[in-house]
């Protein structure tokens, strides 16, 4: 009997996905202030650029310091991005990711780069990382996927 047929030819309703588990803004926050290192989208060129970073959230933002004119400078100020964590474990099948879609901006402030000179996020790459991006949290989702026993 093909897929999708039931015993007189009517077809099955689709497969459950009581597996996926739609995650809460608050759930989401949560998770990633509980992590601190993600990857962060941006248009560059004309294409699409993937680039991992380290974070830190701080109120309804997320902060990320790179380095003046180096890849991520020209191609975030005023524009849209995406930042995406996740976790795999392959033993057990299960896996969740958080995706924050917002508009960035530098940070040019004095004031405000002070403040958020004494955040605890380190730039990986070198001490030259001294420029500020401000991530706003306009959508946040994220999803968990449950491992379910056939």
């Amino acid at each position: 009997m093909p897929e999708g047929s039931g015993a007189r030819g009517e077809s099955k309703p689709p497969a459950s996905h009581d597996h996926l588990e739609s995650l809460g803004r608050d759930e989401c926050i949560r998770r990633l202030e509980a992590h601190g290192v993600g990857r962060i989208g941006v248009q560059t060129h004309g294409r699409i650029a993937i680039f991992p970073v380290n974070y830190v959230v701080d109120g309804d933002s997320v902060i990320v310091r790179v380095r003046h004119h180096g890849g991520l400078d020209s191609s975030t100020h005023g524009t849209f991005v995406a930042i995406e964590i996740d976790h795999a474990d392959s033993l057990s099948h299960e896996g969740w990711s958080v995706l924050v879609q917002g508009r960035c901006a530098h940070v040019s402030d004095p004031v405000e780069h002070q403040v958020l000179e004494r955040l605890p996020l380190l730039p990986w790459d070198g001490p030259d990382r001294d420029l500020y991006l401000r991530i706003a949290m306009e959508s946040v989702s994220g999803r968990h996927i449950h491992h379910r026993a056939v």
